[in-house]
């Protein structure tokens, strides 16, 4: 009992040390290299979804209609043509007025 209960104090509080030594290391390693604890990552993690929902929810709040018609190439490439008719009928009637053409 003399030596043994010395011996028992002793590697307990050695293992305390130990550990608390090792868990500091591995705190000040992490902070260094920038490492997050879980519940500041999930904190982080949270604020991100809260945004995203928050920006979701902004943008069905606008008249969001899905069930637009989708244009085919063929009706896309007349449109164009005629928009770019309309946009060059000013131009021709300048130049005919501008050569004397009409």
């Amino acid at each position: 009992v003399k030596a043994g209960l010395p011996l028992i104090i002793f590697s307990i509080g050695a293992s305390y040390v130990v550990k608390n030594a090792i868990e500091g290391k591995q705190k000040e390693a992490d902070a260094s290299k920038k490492f997050v604890s879980k519940s500041e990552r999930q904190a982080r993690l949270e604020k991100e979804q809260e945004d995203m929902l928050s920006k979701i929810n902004k943008i069905r709040k606008t008249d969001f209609n899905n069930t637009k018609r989708i244009e085919r190439p063929e009706e896309i490439l007349e449109r164009r043509k005629m928009e770019r008719e309309r946009r060059n009928k000013w131009y021709r009637r300048a130049w005919r007025a501008v050569t004397f053409q009409n």
